[in-house]
């Protein structure tokens, strides 16, 4: 059997990027390990090397094969934790909270860039926002009766001078909300139990984010990942329709049981894996076996682009 060397390559790629991304989600290694990957980088030229040295000879494929893993793990390590360029180091200090009540259904819009974002409900009926940053660049706080806006970077663009800090933001639980979040770089959480979201949409540029839906009701799903990594956890109590895509990344979904799952998919030198989930054809589109039957359903559209796509069944989440 003939390999066609050039797949072979962009697939091992695919595969260390994916499995840096997978390996940061899981804390089987620490930030500071995973970032000073990019250190790695003399490897490709030691690559690009061994390809030429090597070309008439049967061990060509070494130097591709170096090359491959080298740029994945540089990618997976960008992917997985954001690079902190424009982001800043330096000490941060915990600013004033800030809170109010909504007078019905709202719209709530987080414009996050650099640091860590983590996205909560409250129990007291009250939107909340706190924040730990360098002095006077806290986050913007916009609010109304119907609205929350909440912004850690200046209308203006980059803040070059922003130390890595972290905002806290809870919706209240009950309240219906459409929920809007566009992020660059950094790492993000958001724990939804509970919310009651018209809308869920998230657009997330370099970086990490896990968001969980269990409990939450959500009528409906966007997340877009591009140079990135997202687990999402969906919810099997509500029903709900979607769309998922990734760009260069990972995108983990966990679906739990008893929840009807339908995806109509698109990829493009991506690699996934369902198997766990015994997905069958049915027509233009994958689906569970219990999807006929089951009492709450989710209808996905998934498209993922030199990236790669994992459904995780209740035991193999986390």
């Amino acid at each position: 059997m003939r390999v066609d060397r050039s797949r072979f390559n962009w697939g091992v790629l695919l595969v260390v990027l994916g499995g840096v991304a997978i390996a940061y989600g899981r804390n089987l290694v620490s930030s500071s390990v995973i970032g000073d990957a990019w250190r790695l980088w003399p490897l490709i030229l030691v690559g690009i090397g061994l390809k030429v040295v090597l070309s008439r000879t049967p061990a060509s494929f070494v130097g591709g094969l170096t090359v491959a893993i080298t740029v994945g793990l540089i990618a997976g390590s960008l992917f997985a934790v954001g690079p902190t360029v424009g982001c800043g180091n330096g000490s941060v200090e915990r600013l004033p909270g800030q809170s109010g009540t909504f007078g019905g259904a709202s719209t709530v819009d987080l414009h996050i860039q650099c640091g860590r974002a983590d996205v909560n409900t409250s129990s007291d009926g009250r939107w909340h926002v706190e924040a730990t940053a360098d002095s006077g660049h806290g986050p913007s706080v916009t609010s109304g009766p119907n609205s929350l806006l909440v912004e850690t970077a200046p209308d203006s663009g980059w803040n070059w001078d922003t130390k890595n800090g972290g905002v806290q933001v809870s919706i209240p639980a009950g309240v219906p909300i459409a929920l809007s979040v566009s992020q660059e770089l950094g790492d993000s959480r958001y724990s939804l139990g509970s919310a009651t979201l018209s809308s869920a949409r998230f657009n997330l540029n370099l970086g990490a984010a896990r968001i969980d839906l269990s409990g939450a009701r959500v009528d409906s799903l966007s997340v877009s990942t591009n140079l990135g990594s997202a687990y999402v956890t969906l919810d099997g109590s509500s029903d709900m329709s979607g769309e998922l895509k990734t760009n260069l990344g990972s995108l983990d979904v966990c679906v739990p049981d008893g929840l009807g799952l339908r995806l109509t998919t698109s990829d493009n030198l991506s690699s996934t894996d369902w198997h766990g989930l015994n997905m069958v054809r049915s027509g233009s589109y994958w689906q569970t076996a219990n999807f006929d039957t089951a009492a709450h359903k989710s209808t996905l559209t998934v498209n993922t682009s030199l990236g790669s796509l994992k459904l995780h069944t209740a035991g193999d989440c986390r």
